[in-house]
């Protein structure tokens, strides 16, 4: 470390000192209601490689690390890149074997069709012509037919060497002018390509996977004569994550966003910099968490191991291998809440420093709240349930401490636990159901008028009425 980077870090370091010797505790509470509920949670998951990190990118241990049920991180989903040209397509067969035994879903995307099918014939999807002009590439609609014969050939492969792939990609960032392997289509041509060629892959299809989740995408594929021939709306969140994609949940589909990466140093204005945990720990959950209040089904990252990712490569102060923060944080969503139904959660807080998302399991019978505490303060949060609970578990990773579990343990049964929420602390809490809580069957009267009332006792009389007195003191 430099000794510039050496300063911030000192600073930074007595910055939270100090904050932490004058932090306070407040009070906040949290409402979960399960009676009003969202979207189905399918997974989380993270690209194995691209083409940017081949195959072998990540050894055999580094991914049990990262995926599976018995895995540090419990990650379900998998993405995996698909070489261009079919004699590279043996690239991919160990690693999609692998995910296949570890039980994950395991799905596909292309960054460029052979270029001889493409406008200008280059991989690229932005291609400099001979006058020194920058034109952008796409597939010609005579060769549409072989382009979705040639999907259906990779799912084919995988499928003859014993892999059966979950779901396919039409195309990586349609709308993105890239220097590198890419392909420009329109939302009016991946519709027109859906509804006239998708019948040609036997394999659930993903589209479009912009950049962002753009409504001028899922609008086109709306219309009655598309919605039916594609099954996963996917878009990263490079870009804005809009909601016409939820019309298309509406009607059965379910809405992915497939690739998203934080780079603390792509704009640094200085030197490079490690990871710092009061800005990019909170960035991260952010990113995650907002995506799941905007509805999406599943959660994926881009690279799986890199210095911003869920393992370390060496670089900016990670161990390669090593699992790092962001990996903790996207794990307390991934080991809790994939399956579950997120639920809706009202917050009474008045610093607005606290924040999350609430989910319910699948059998019903536990709630999993995720809650990031961005002051120097702690809470007394109390936790108001939809049933009654004899305690749960909690996790949390700090600075200082990563994925630290621990039991809740309420001395009698309650519906409106209270527990703790540390500063600076990303927690993950989960309360298990012991009995119903019967819902209230008070009314709210208090703004009508006393003598429209009905008279429940008669002793109380009926001839004096207070409204509209007045009294003189």
């Amino acid at each position: 470390m430099n000794n510039a980077l050496r300063k911030i870090s000192i600073i930074t370091t007595l910055i939270a000192v100090i904050g932490f010797a004058n932090a306070t505790t407040r009070d906040a509470s949290l409402r979960v209601n399960k009676e009003i509920t969202y979207q189905k949670v399918s997974g989380y998951g993270g690209f194995v490689n691209s083409p940017q990190f081949g195959y072998g990118h990540m050894s055999e241990n580094e991914i049990r690390q990262v995926w599976g049920k018995g895995s540090n991180l419990g990650l379900n989903i998998m993405r995996i890149y698909i070489p261009i040209g079919e004699s590279n397509w043996g690239q991919c067969v160990s690693t999609a074997k692998l995910a296949k035994s570890l039980g994950l879903t395991l799905f596909a995307s292309p960054w460029s069709m052979p270029a001889e099918w493409k406008t200008y014939n280059s991989i690229n999807a932005v291609y400099t012509d001979e006058n020194g002009l920058q034109q952008t590439t796409s597939l010609r609609e005579e060769y549409y037919a072989d382009y979705a014969n040639y999907l259906n050939n990779f799912v084919i492969y995988l499928r003859n060497n014993g892999v059966e792939l979950d779901a396919i990609s039409i195309q990586n960032e349609p709308d993105e002018k890239a220097s590198y392997a890419g392909c420009i289509w329109s939302p009016a041509q991946i519709a027109n390509f859906l509804k006239n060629h998708r019948n040609r892959i036997n394999c659930k299809v993903i589209a479009p996977e912009s950049v962002g989740m753009s409504d001028n995408y899922a609008n086109a594929l709306l219309a009655d004569d598309v919605h039916p021939f594609f099954d996963i709306y996917g878009g990263h969140q490079y870009g804005a994550v809009q909601s016409g994609f939820k019309q298309l949940q509406s009607k059965g589909k379910e809405a992915w966003m497939t690739e998203f990466l934080i780079n603390w140093n792509s704009n640094a204005a200085v030197a490079p910099r490690d990871f710092l945990w009061s800005t990019d720990a909170f960035t991260f959950f952010n990113a995650v968490n907002n995506a799941m209040l905007a509805n999406t089904n599943a959660w994926i990252h881009y690279a799986s191991k890199r210095y911003y990712a869920m393992l370390g490569d060496g670089q900016y102060g990670t161990t390669s291998g090593e699992i790092t923060k962001r990996g903790y944080i996207l794990s307390q969503f991934a080991r809790y809440t994939t399956g579950a139904t997120r639920v809706e959660c009202n917050w009474n807080d008045a610093s607005n420093k606290l924040l999350g998302s609430s989910y319910l399991s699948v059998s019903g019978d536990s709630v999993i709240v995720v809650i990031a505490n961005t002051s120097t303060d702690n809470y007394n949060l109390t936790m108001d349930l939809p049933f009654y609970t004899f305690g749960g578990n909690k996790v949390t990773t700090t600075e200082t401490i990563d994925f630290s579990e621990e039991s809740i343990v309420l001395a009698e049964e309650a519906c409106r636990p209270k527990v703790v929420i540390g500063a600076s602390s990303i927690n993950t809490i989960v309360f298990k159901k012991s009995s119903v809580r019967e819902a209230s069957q008070m009314q709210g009267v208090r703004s009508n008028k006393i003598e429209s009332m009905n008279v429940t006792n008669s002793a109380f009389g009926t001839g004096y009425q207070i409204s509209d007195k007045v009294v003189i003191l």
